[in-house]
């Protein structure tokens, strides 16, 4: 069971932020299996939070959403995952989002 930080668990705080944890993110593990609380989503999962923040806030579907991300998703990612680890903090989706979008100003 995925249980979100305290400061993104009530319907009052930030239900973007909530919906990529709970949604797309993996949860980090200790050493001993036990969830760290850090969360992370990997080029798949942000693709797919992608395409939902897109066809949401932008109105692409379909096609036209199909060739939005395969011309923008592949620079954008490259433009967030700097080191080329594969994964991408959660904390950084608001950002990664307007970016994809290509408006600074998308309220999420």
């Amino acid at each position: 069971m995925r249980v979100p930080p305290v400061r993104f668990s009530s319907d009052s705080d930030d239900l973007f932020m909530r919906s990529m944890i709970m949604k797309y993110a993996a949860e980090e593990k200790t050493d001993d299996g036990t969830p760290s609380g850090n969360f992370f989503l990997n080029e798949a999962s942000a693709r797919a939070a992608s395409g939902e923040v897109l066809s949401s806030h932008k109105g692409l579907k379909g096609g036209d959403l199909k060739g939005y991300l395969d011309t923008y998703f592949p620079r954008t990612w490259a433009h967030f995952d700097v080191n080329g680890s594969g994964f991408i903090g959660v904390e950084v989706m608001p950002q990664f989002a307007r970016f994809i979008a290509s408006d600074q100003t998308l309220q999420l």
